[in-house]
C-alpha cells in the first residue's frame, strides 16, 4: 500500500477537524482575532512637547496578534511610519475616526495625523528582528522608537510594554 502523501494527510486533517464538532475546533484560534494583546498606547508629542513620544520601546513575539493604538497630539502635524516593521508583520485592519472606520491593507507607508486622533492597528507580529518607528521628518532629530520582534520562547516571557490583559476582537471575521 502507498504512503499518504501530504495533500492526503491535510485533507484527511480538515475533514477530521470539521467532524469533530465545535469543541475541537475552537482549539484553533486565529491570533489576529483571538487572545489579541494590547500594546501600551503610543503618544506622538507628549508633556506638551511636539518633539517627544511614548513610549520609544516595543518587545514582541512572532506569531502572536496585538491591537497597538496610536495617539497623535494636536501640537503639530505627524507622519507616522516604521516601514520595515509594516513589511514584516500582517495586519488584519486598521482603525480610525468616530465614527470608526476599519481599513483593511496589506502594508502601508505612512499613517498621517493632520490636527491629532488616533488610530488602532491590528496585526500579527510575522518576523523576529529589531526595527525603528517614529514620526517622518522628526526621526532625523532623534524621535525614534524600537519594536524588537522576538521569537516565541525567547527573551523576556511578558512583552513590554503592553498592559496585561488580552482580548478577542470578534466585532467583525
Amino acid at each position: 500500500m502507498p504512503r499518504p502523501t501530504t495533500y492526503a494527510v491535510l485533507i484527511a486533517s480538515v475533514f477530521t477537524l470539521a467532524s469533530a464538532g465545535p469543541s475541537a475546533q475552537a482549539q484553533f484560534h486565529d491570533p489576529a482575532v483571538h487572545g489579541l494583546e494590547r500594546l501600551e498606547p503610543l503618544v506622538l508629542g507628549v508633556d506638551n512637547d511636539s518633539s517627544k513620544m511614548a513610549p520609544t520601546e516595543y518587545r514582541l513575539k512572532v506569531g502572536q496578534g496585538y491591537r497597538w493604538k496610536i495617539v497623535a497630539s494636536d501640537l503639530t502635524e505627524y507622519a507616522f511610519v516604521a516601514p520595515d516593521f509594516v513589511r514584516n508583520i500582517w495586519i488584519r485592519k486598521i482603525e480610525a475616526g468616530d465614527p470608526e472606520v476599519e481599513i483593511k491593507a496589506v502594508t502601508f507607508d505612512e499613517l498621517e495625523f493632520e490636527n491629532g486622533g488616533e488610530v488602532e492597528l491590528f496585526f500579527v507580529a510575522v518576523r523576529p528582528g529589531t526595527y525603528e518607528f517614529g514620526p517622518k521628518g522628526l526621526m532625523e532629530r532623534g524621535m525614534v522608537g524600537k519594536i524588537i520582534v522576538e521569537q516565541a520562547g525567547s527573551g523576556p516571557a511578558a512583552t513590554t510594554p503592553a498592559a496585561k490583559s488580552t482580548d478577542d476582537d470578534e466585532d467583525d471575521g
